[in-house]
């Protein structure tokens, strides 16, 4: 019998953000695999091998990047089926090509609003769709109110809902949909490629905190780096590495430069997946004071299955990815003192780093190594795959 065939769709891929996509699609081996996406980038750093893909260029008229008159339009069209972010009247007849072309046993989106956009061409080809959650779209993005409204129609539409945390769990249970629909899965880290310094070498370097992250508001980067010049206030060999971009990376770099950090601190911009790993091997603690809900983010994993302790705020599944006074620390969002007393915690002890860096790289290999978590995905999807034949009996 041959495998059942799986649909992946995705806005983009070949995001450096989303290195966990395409672990996903090159991991999958109970299904034949096809990708249907918008956009597919940094092919030679994410090959997808002999899976096939299709890049839906014939339209690319996204409804919330219009105009106001537009998205009007187009709402007014999706108001019988409460679904704002369906798709298109453009598109349709592309997406329902490819799909006839692809004839899949079943359609798995990321990300709600990709999950709404695919929804009106699952229900007219009676394909099964699951829709994989990760942090924004059950979080911030449920302050838009078309947003929310369609979602909350459709989440009792959709065949499987995949979420990586408890508490998203939880949000949709209190939604009323059936628990046996959730399936609560992390995208997971590969631990084999999660490869630790030898313990001597890191004893032997002076307290190096990492934080890896966009430069955005939201990672709560400039509350780090307020707490850090308390740590480096009593331990004046600190230091502090923040990888990354974004648009608040000028204001970040002059409030180092105004607290007198400019020696302790560095910037290095953008990295390669490669170079954060040689960066995280060469520091010995991490850090991320996120400010809105996280979904379960993979650097912190990586971090922790590189044998590093963390240090984390309180904010969505971080909570659950960190076994606080085990693996790391966790702090209050936007309390610098609590940042500062953790972090100095840390800076002080080297037996403390290794013991909790040490119990989280166990954790991680035990729970969450990408390999288990591909396969509780494919199971997840291989529910619906038999739901759907016993329903064509």
């Amino acid at each position: 019998m041959s495998s059942p065939t799986l649909c992946f769709a995705t806005r983009s891929v070949g995001e450096f953000s989303e290195t966990w996509m395409w672990r996903q699609i090159i991991g999958f081996r109970r299904f034949r695999t096809h990708v249907l996406t918008w956009r597919y980038k940094h092919r030679e750093r994410f090959p997808l091998g002999d899976v096939p893909v299709t890049i839906q260029r014939e339209a690319v008229c996204w409804p919330e990047k219009t105009a106001w008159f537009t998205r009007r339009i187009h709402r007014l069209r999706n108001l019988p089926g409460r679904n704002f972010f369906a798709t298109t009247r453009r598109e349709y007849a592309a997406i329902g090509k490819t799909i006839s072309a692809i004839r899949p046993d079943v359609l798995l989106c990321q990300h709600g609003p990709m999950g709404l956009r695919m929804l009106p061409v699952a229900r007219e080809f009676g394909i099964p769709l699951a829709v994989h959650f990760h942090g924004t779209d059950l979080a911030g993005a449920l302050a838009n109110p078309w947003y929310r409204w369609s979602l909350k129609s459709a989440l009792h539409q959709f065949d499987a809902i995949i979420v990586v945390n408890m508490k998203q769990r939880d949000w949709l249970v209190e939604q009323e949909v059936k628990p046996e629909k959730i399936h609560v899965i992390p995208c997971g880290v590969p631990t084999d490629e999660c490869v630790p310094p030898p313990a001597a070498e890191r004893d032997e370097m002076p307290p190096r905190f990492i934080a890896v992250g966009r430069l955005v508001q939201l990672k709560g980067v400039d509350v780090t780096i307020r707490a850090f010049e308390r740590v480096v206030s009593e331990v004046p060999q600190a230091q502090l590495v923040i990888v990354g971009e974004g648009p608040r990376r000028e204001e970040l770099e002059v409030l180092v430069d105004d607290l007198g950090l400019r020696n302790n601190v560095c910037f290095t911009g953008w990295l390669s997946q490669d170079e954060v790993r040689r960066a995280l091997r060469g520091s010995n603690v991490f850090v991320q004071h996120s400010l809105v809900p996280e979904g379960w983010p993979v650097s912190v994993a990586e971090a922790s299955a590189m044998g590093l302790p963390v240090v984390v705020t309180n904010c969505g599944g971080l909570a659950e990815q960190v076994v606080d006074g085990v693996t790391g620390l966790i702090v209050p969002m936007r309390d610098v003192r609590a940042m500062h007393e953790a972090m100095l915690k840390l800076a002080r002890s080297p037996n403390l780093r290794m013991d909790m860096g040490m119990a989280g790289r166990t954790r991680m290999i035990q729970e969450f190594d990408v390999k288990k978590q591909i396969a509780k995905l494919e199971e997840a999807l291989m529910s619906c795959v038999s739901f759907n034949c016993k329903n064509h009996e």
